[in-house]
């Protein structure tokens, strides 16, 4: 038991131990990368500056390009408007150097002597220093700001090898070039420095080989370097609190730029280490790194180290905590596991004689419970299944849910504990009723809020039995009279529905004289927007007419007429006159199909017709309808095509169909296309032939749901939007009933919809009685 519990300690102890061993591991990871990217920002930043610096030289270099003729006054106001000092004060002096050969040596001191355009007083003391005679001078001329600088005005760069190499590097490349370590003349402290120079030429000389950019050398734009003051503008003060910097001049690329770092080369020490007694900052060990910069064809190179603590410092206080928590938790869940393993062989030990007792219990066949305050505390497996619940369900649950049309607690023994009998209807779980025979005990006459023991046992068949004995001839009763009331039902039931059937065929009735009435007052209306025009035309060109015989009477009057006036009084009469008869004519043939079509449609008189001329009247009369649903109709009719039979039906049927179609089959589109063809299917006499009427549309179809449904009283796809739901009925009563045709529609969801009618070309004589 125990060894379980060391074996616990034990692996937590690992864990722990893993955990700080990964901590440490983390630390050690984040300072290396924090310090890399600490060094990547001092190199980056450096770099940045630098050429900042460099940039302001290039932009002098560009005025003097322009202007060689530049000024000491106008030097200081260029330099000044640059503001350096106050926007990167990392440098000494901006500073022009002066080519002078030395024949022309005293004219140049004599002219600084008398230059009085920046101090009034001149500068009389001004005079080349160190004296040494040279074929040529490099002299400092002009140095911004003058104050602090006072050591350089008129210093003679070739009296100093460094310089001199320098200036001849760049004289010969025409790029910048700066110094090795050098100590500035105007700076006392001896702190190293160092000095970028670029060359200026003179305005329009050629500059292709060394020997011309040496003949028409003229300065050099020069800037100066306090390696430490630059240093300081760049690096975060806070930073070399926790790191190294080191910078060394390893030469000039031109010669391979690889000297080893060493005292004399030490161009900058954060630790202020100058001299080589100075001892070494303790540093990380393997915090270290080194990079490289190219500074005025020169190549530095920059090492960076890191100090123990602060930045970059490890946090053994986050260990610490680790390794103490770790240790806690290892001896808790220690101490866990040796309690656990006891209360584990503990209810091993309980559970086995709990599994007896139940094993006892459920090898019972009636049901056993032990009930208190209205709930069964515990039962048995007899008790679950005689009331129809999964195991474990029944236990603490209330009694009401067995017994739910009683109010009280049937389950409760005497106050004296003696014991109780009973017979009780129980509802199982799935509702069902039971019949139980129930005797129960107080479990402790003393304690009664112990609860008592029931048992009981199914006594349904039983009472099934007496009851059905009961119910059997409670039932025959029943049947009689029920009988004699359905019949009695069935019988009122027909009545009404006989009533009904009347009621709606007069309904129906109405409703299809109400929609052939509404058809020909659409034609009415129909007609009359067409005669509008023509009528119209008329009675302008009547007007026209009568004005023209007033100006013809007129000009009678006043004297006589000539030929000419009354051959165009003539002629315009003459085209006024075929222009009404052309109007009347149209309006004349509006009236007559109008009238052949309603008195078809309301007298509905049986006589021989062409079928081409029906479709024609009656298309007439949509003819309004169809311009403004801008829908074509083509009619492909022969004119032999004869029948004896209804026009006003067919006209009828027609107009449903127009109607239909312009209501339903165009929802959506612009444009639409009817086509109506007929023909005759065989050469029989009209007596016993038959033809087919094709009306088909390239509207959207219809699915099978409405093409089932199409034929039905009252059904439409359009109710309350000016469909009534029975314009197919119409159609189909009509060409069945009254025409003794048949009709078939064939239609598809977007491909349009075709209604094929084949009618009798002479109507039988027991459909005209």
């Amino acid at each position: 038991m125990r060894a379980h519990g060391y074996l616990a300690f034990i692996v937590g102890i690992c864990l722990t131990a893993w955990a700080c061993l990964f901590a440490l591991d983390a630390q050690d990871q984040r300072i290396a990368e924090l310090f890399a990217r600490d060094t990547d920002k001092v190199t980056q930043d450096t770099d940045a500056r630098l050429k900042t610096y460099f940039d302001t030289l290039l932009s002098i270099r560009a005025v003097l390009a322009v202007d060689d003729q530049l000024g000491r006054a106008e030097f200081h106001r260029y330099v000044q408007e640059l503001r350096l000092q106050q926007r990167y004060p990392g440098f000494q002096a901006i500073q022009l150097v002066r080519r002078v050969p030395a024949a022309e040596l005293e004219r140049h001191i004599e002219k600084v002597r008398r230059d009085t355009s920046v101090d009034p007083a001149g500068y009389p003391q001004y005079q080349p220093h160190p004296s040494t005679v040279r074929d040529e001078h490099y002299l400092i001329e002009y140095s911004e700001p003058m104050k602090g600088n006072e050591n350089a005005f008129g210093l003679d760069l070739t009296t100093f090898p460094a310089h001199l190499h320098a200036l001849e590097m760049g004289r010969d490349s025409g790029e910048l070039v700066a110094t090795e370590r050098v100590t500035l003349v105007q700076d006392a402290s001896g702190q190293p420095g160092f000095i970028a120079r670029l060359p200026v030429y003179r305005k329009g000389a050629p500059l292709a080989t060394v020997e011309q950019r040496r003949a028409a050398l003229t300065a050099f734009v020069a800037i100066v370097f306090r390696v430490s003051d630059l240093m300081r503008e760049v690096i975060d003060p806070q930073l070399l609190r926790d790191m190294h910097i080191q910078i060394n001049d390893a030469g000039y690329l031109s010669d391979g730029g690889a000297t080893p770092p060493q005292l004399n080369n030490l161009m900058y020490d954060s630790a202020g280490r100058l001299s080589a007694d100075r001892l070494r900052p303790a540093v990380v060990p393997g915090l270290e790194a080194h990079s490289t910069l190219n500074v005025g064809q020169r190549h530095w190179l920059i090492q960076f180290k890191g100090y123990p603590g602060g930045r970059y410092g490890r946090e053994y206080e986050t260990l610490m905590l680790i390794g103490g928590c770790g240790f806690l938790i290892s001896t808790l869940i220690a101490a866990l596991v040796v309690t656990l393993q006891r209360r584990r062989e503990m209810a091993v030990r309980l559970r086995a004689t709990l599994e007896e007792l139940r094993a006892l219990q459920d090898s019972a066949v009636v049901g056993i419970g032990l009930f208190s305050h209205g709930h069964i505390v515990r039962c048995n497996r007899g008790l679950e299944e005689m009331l129809g619940y999964p195991h474990g369900v029944l236990a603490g649950s209330a009694v009401a849910g067995l017994v739910p049309a009683r109010g009280d607690d049937p389950f409760q023994c005497a106050a004296g504990g003696q014991r109780a009998y009973a017979e009780l209807e129980l509802v199982r779980r799935d509702g069902a009723s039971l019949w139980c025979m129930v005797n129960g005990r107080m479990l402790d006459p003393q304690e009664p809020d112990k609860g008592s023991v029931w048992v009981l046992a199914d006594i349904s068949d039983r009472r099934k039995t007496e009851a059905a004995l009961v119910e059997s001839r409670s039932g025959l009763e029943r049947s009689l009279r029920e009988l004699a009331q359905q019949k009695a039902h069935a019988e009122q039931a027909h009545r009404e529905m006989s009533g009904m059937v009347q009621t709606l065929q007069q309904a129906q009735a109405s409703l299809i004289t109400s929609e052939k009435m509404a058809a020909l007052g659409a034609l009415v209306a129909g007609i009359a927007h067409e005669l509008n025009t023509p009528i119209g035309n008329s009675l302008l060109t009547a007007t026209a007419l009568a004005d023209m015989v007033t100006v013809f009477e007129r000009q009678l009057a006043d004297g006589g007429v000539r030929r000419s006036v009354l051959d165009a009084h003539l002629h315009d009469a003459k085209t006024a006159c075929n222009i009404i008869a052309v109007s009347l004519g149209k309006a004349a043939d509006l009236i007559t199909s109008f009238k052949q079509v309603a008195v078809d449609q309301t007298s509905d008189q049986r006589r021989r017709f062409a079928l081409d001329g029906v479709l024609r009247d009656t298309l007439a009369t949509y003819a309004a309808q169809l311009r403004r649903a801008n829908c074509e109709v083509r009619v492909d009719v022969p004119a032999s095509l004869e029948f004896d039979s209804y026009p006003g039906s067919v006209s009828q049927v027609i107009s449903n169909l127009i109607n239909n179609a312009m209501l339903h089959a165009f929802e959506g589109r612009d444009h639409g296309i009817i086509t109506i063809t007929a023909r005759a299917l065989d050469d029989d006499p009209p007596a016993s032939g038959s033809a087919e009427l094709r009306f088909a549309d390239n509207g959207v179809g219809m699915n099978s749901r409405t093409l089932n449904q199409v034929y039905d009283p009252f059904f439409t796809t359009k109710m309350g939007q000016g469909g009534s739901g029975l314009g197919m009925n119409i159609v189909y009563n009509i060409v069945t009933g009254v025409l003794k045709g048949t009709i078939r529609i064939e239609s598809t969801p977007a491909q349009g919809t075709t209604v094929i009618i084949t009618l009798p070309r002479q109507v039988p004589q027991a459909a005209a009685a």
